[in-house]
């Protein structure tokens, strides 16, 4: 009984493997977009002086 046990464990592990990276990946790929648009209001700030200049 405990190797049926065992079986039915590594299979849940491996069906949920899938579902895991995408929930991962759909994280990481929030925090990117979040850092990136966090980046560039940043740079557009640091520069927003020098638009009269022409640089």
């Amino acid at each position: 009984m405990n190797s049926k046990e065992n079986y039915s464990t590594r299979r849940m592990i491996r069906d949920a493997l899938p579902l895991l990276g995408a929930i991962f990946l759909a994280i990481a790929s929030v925090v990117y977009i979040m850092f990136k648009s966090w980046s560039n209001k940043l740079y557009s700030e640091k520069w927003k002086d020098y638009e009269d200049c022409g640089i």
